[in-house]
C-alpha cells in the first residue's frame, strides 16, 4: 500500500518514526517530504514562489495517488497537514480512499476530526494491525 503521512513540519522526527513503522510493515511512502526542501524551507514561502508552488503540487499530488494518509497528530502546531486531510477528506468523500487516519490523542478539536471517513487511532501499530 502506498501511504502518505501528513503531520507537523516541527515534529519532523514523529513523522518519521510512523514512516518507518509503515515501511517496515511492508508499505511504501507516497512521498517522503521530511528528507526534502519541505523540511528545511519552513519559513516565508512568499521569498520564492516557484519553489513553494512546487513543493505544494508534489504534496498535494502525493496525498491524491496515496492509498492511505495518516495524520499525525502533535502537541506541535501544523499548518499543511490540514490541507493534506482536507485533500484527503475529499477523496473519501468521493469513495476514492479508504484510509484516513489521525493518529495520536487529539489535543485541538476540529469537526473534521469526526468525520465519518476519519478513523482515530491511538499509534501506527494499531492502525498497522487494524489492515493486517
Amino acid at each position: 500500500m502506498k501511504i502518505y503521512v501528513a503531520g507537523p513540519l516541527t515534529d519532523i522526527a514523529a513523522v518519521q518514526a510512523v514512516q518507518a513503522a509503515v515501511m517496515a510493515a511492508g508499505h511504501e511512502l507516497a512521498l517522503d517530504w521530511t528528507q526534502g526542501l519541505d523540511a528545511t524551507f519552513v519559513e516565508d514561502y512568499g521569498s520564492d514562489l516557484a519553489l513553494s508552488a512546487s513543493l505544494a503540487a508534489d504534496d498535494l499530488e502525493a496525498v491524491l495517488t496515496a492509498d492511505a494518509v495518516l495524520v499525525v497528530m502533535s502537541d506541535e502546531e501544523g499548518k499543511g497537514m490540514f490541507v493534506e486531510l482536507g485533500a484527503a477528506l475529499a477523496r473519501a468523500h468521493r469513495g476514492e480512499l479508504q484510509h484516513v487516519v489521525l493518529l495520536g490523542p487529539i489535543r485541538q478539536e476540529s469537526v473534521f476530526y469526526f468525520h465519518p471517513a476519519v478513523q482515530r487511532m491511538t499509534a501506527v501499530d494499531e492502525w498497522l494491525a487494524s489492515i493486517a
